[in-house]
């Protein structure tokens, strides 16, 4: 059947609603024409469950002995220059400056707790931005 002979049922030749096969028939709200997959006319292309945003684990999951506390962050410092002043000292694998609530400070992720006690003692009183950075271990805050 073509599309021409479908639009009075669908009432999309009427020239609202999306194009035939978008989501499959639909009768303008009378009711839907349910399909295997309710009122879909084919599979999910993406499966029915999602993780969403980054869809995977966040580096900041990690190991808390491989993480590294900074503080002192001037406002407007972006996470790239934070990241080459840290890959002086040590390699870095991740890192984030946080906004809103924890605003001026950062998480730097590195491969080994060896090397995230490194970057503690060789970044702590450095200069980012005009101003002296604190460094220290991370501490899981309490809610």
């Amino acid at each position: 059947m073509a599309v021409a002979q479908l639009s009075h049922l669908t009432g999309w030749g009427k020239g609202y609603g999306p194009p035939f096969g978008y989501f499959g028939p639909w009768d303008g709200g009378k009711g839907m024409m349910m399909g295997a997959y309710g009122g879909m006319m084919m599979p999910p292309m993406f499966g029915l469950k999602g993780k969403g945003k980054g869809k995977g684990k966040s580096p900041l999951k990690v190991d808390p002995a491989k993480k590294v506390w900074i503080g002192n962050i001037p406002e407007g410092v972006q996470w790239k220059e934070l990241q080459t002043l840290v890959d002086s000292v040590v390699k870095s694998k991740w890192v984030e400056i946080f906004r809103g609530k924890g605003k001026g400070t950062a998480a730097v992720v590195y491969a080994t707790p060896e090397e995230a006690a490194q970057a503690v003692s060789g970044l702590n009183g450095q200069s980012l931005g005009g101003q002296s950075i604190v460094v220290d271990a991370w501490e899981k805050g309490t809610k």
